[in-house]
C-alpha cells in the first residue's frame, strides 16, 4: 500500500493524501490552499475521493475533478455544505474578475457523483466513516485493503462543544497498520474549554459595559452557527446583558437551515429542540449599514481576509472601546487579524490602519490539542503514525511525545511512504 502526501504535509491547509493499492486509487481529502492561489498538481486518475469534512482546506479543489467524475464519498452534511462552499468560491472568483474555468455546473457534477454513505466498498477496498467531532458531518476514515488497515483522522476533536459531541475513540478500530493524524496543535496544551468560554464572556461583558462594539470573525460553516447559539443562550441565561447582536453572511444563514433540517448530527440536547439554530437574540442582516451601534457582530471570514469581518476590522480597529475577539486557533501569519493582533497594524485597501481596539485570541478550537492527540494515539495503538496538517515544529513536538508508543513519520510534500 503506497501513500503519497500531495498536500497538508508540514503545513496547515490543502490536505490531500493519495492511497494506491493493487486494485484501487483513492485520495483522502482534496483540499485547497485558501490563503494562496490554488495552482497545485493533485492526482486526477482516481477511483474515488473520500472527504473528511467540508472545510475548503480539505475539499476546495474538488472542482478540478468535475470532468473526470470520480466517486466522492462523505457524509450527507459534508456534501451539502461542500457544494455551497464551492458555489460561493465560484461566485467570489467571478466577482473579482478572476479567470476561472469552473462554473456552477461543475459543482453540480460533484454533487451528483457524491455517495452519502458511512460504509462502502471499492475494488479490493472497504471504507468506513466514524464521527470526528470537528464540525457537523466530519468523519474519521477507516480503510481496509491489501490486508492492511489505515485510519485517517482529517481534523478531529475529542472534547465536545455546546452543539457537537466529540469523537468516540472507543468506537474506532484498534491497532491499525497506519494512523494518519492531524498535528495542528501537536505541541500545544490548551486551557480548559469552560475557562476559555468564561474568558470569552468576560471580554464581551466588559466591552458591553463600556458601550463598545465587539467583532467576532468566524467561518460561515459551523463556527458561525455555534457562536450565534453560544451568545443567544448566554443572553437567555443572563450570563451577559442584552445587547444588539448581528450576524452577516448569506452563506452562514443557508447552512443554518441545513443544521435545522439535519439535527441528527448534533448533541441529544440540540436534537430535542424544534429549531435549534433559530435565535431569539441574534439578528441576520445583509448589509453593514443595517448595524445599529453599539453592537456585537459575528461576521465572516474567520481570518479577516475578506468580507464583512475585514471591513468591520478596518472600521472598528482604531477605537479603544471596541474589542475584536478571535476564536480561531490557527491564523495565517499574513492575515489581517494576525497582523492586527501581533503588529497592532494591518493593511486595508492600500492604507495602514493602527490597532487601538482590544484584540484577543481566545481559542475555542475544534481541533485536538497535544494531550488529546496523545490519548487518541495511545488508545488506538497504531503500528505506524504519520503526522500531517500541522506546522513542522508542532508535528515534531508531538513526535517526541509518542515515539515510545509507535513508529512516527513526518512526511514532506510529495513524499511517498510504502507500507
Amino acid at each position: 500500500m503506497i501513500l503519497k502526501f500531495h498536500g497538508g504535509a508540514r503545513e496547515v491547509g490543502g490536505s490531500c493524501v493519495g492511497v494506491e493499492t493493487e486494485c484501487c486509487k483513492v485520495a483522502l481529502d482534496y483540499g485547497a490552499k485558501i490563503d494562496k492561489e490554488n495552482h497545485r498538481d493533485l492526482p486526477k486518475d482516481l477511483d474515488a475521493v473520500i472527504i473528511s469534512h467540508a472545510h475548503l482546506d480539505h475539499s476546495g479543489s474538488l472542482l478540478k475533478l468535475s470532468k473526470r467524475k470520480p466517486v466522492i464519498i462523505g457524509s450527507k452534511m459534508t456534501q451539502k455544505v461542500t457544494i455551497e462552499l464551492l458555489l460561493d468560491m465560484i461566485k467570489i472568483q467571478n466577482q473579482k474578475n478572476k479567470i476561472t474555468s469552473f462554473s456552477n455546473h461543475d459543482a453540480e457534477i460533484i454533487r451528483r457523483n457524491w455517495w452519502c454513505r458511512n460504509s462502502t466498498a471499492l475494488p479490493g477496498m472497504t471504507i468506513k466513516l466514524y464521527p470526528a467531532g470537528h464540525v457537523a458531518g466530519a468523519k474519521i476514515i477507516h480503510i481496509q485493503s491489501d490486508g492492511k488497515q489505515i485510519i485517517y483522522t482529517g481534523d478531529f476533536c475529542v472534547h465536545g462543544t455546546e452543539i457537537l459531541d466529540g469523537c468516540k475513540i472507543e468506537q474506532l478500530p484498534k491497532n491499525p497498520d497506519v494512523l494518519i493524524t492531524e498535528s495542528t496543535y501537536g505541541g500545544t496544551i490548551r486551557e480548559n474549554r469552560n475557562k476559555l468560554i468564561e474568558r470569552f464572556f468576560e471580554k464581551v461583558g466588559n466591552t458591553i459595559d463600556r458601550k463598545g462594539n465587539v467583532l467576532i470573525p468566524t467561518f460561515a460553516f459551523h463556527r458561525s452557527q455555534e457562536m450565534c447559539k453560544r451568545i443567544d443562550q448566554a443572553m437567555k441565561k443572563g450570563i451577559i446583558p442584552k445587547y444588539k447582536v448581528y450576524t452577516i453572511s448569506n452563506l452562514a444563514r443557508k447552512i443554518e437551515g441545513f443544521f435545522n433540517e439535519n439535527k441528527e448530527y448534533f448533541t441529544k440536547e440540540i436534537q430535542q429542540q424544534e429549531k435549534p439554530f433559530k435565535y431569539k437574540n441574534v439578528k441576520h442582516i445583509f448589509r453593514l449599514s443595517q448595524i445599529k451601534k453599539p453592537a456585537i457582530v459575528i461576521a465572516t471570514s474567520g481570518f479577516g481576509h475578506a468580507g464583512a469581518s475585514l471591513n468591520l476590522l478596518a472600521n472598528w480597529a482604531s477605537e479603544p472601546n471596541n474589542s475584536i475577539i478571535i476564536t480561531s486557533g490557527y491564523l495565517p501569519p499574513e492575515s489581517p487579524l494576525n497582523q492586527a493582533k501581533e503588529k497592532r497594524e494591518f493593511e486595508y485597501k492600500g492604507d495602514i490602519i493602527k490597532t487601538e481596539a482590544d484584540v484577543e485570541q481566545i481559542e475555542l478550537s475544534g481541533h485536538a490539542d497535544q494531550k488529546e492527540l496523545i490519548k487518541f494515539i495511545e488508545s488506538l495503538k497504531p503500528k505506524n503514525t504519520v503526522l500531517m496538517h500541522g506546522e513542522l515544529d508542532q508535528a515534531e513536538m508531538l513526535a517526541r511525545k509518542i515515539s515510545q508508543i509507535t513508529e512516527v513519520a513526518i512526511p514532506e510534500k510529495d513524499e511517498i511512504l510504502d507500507f
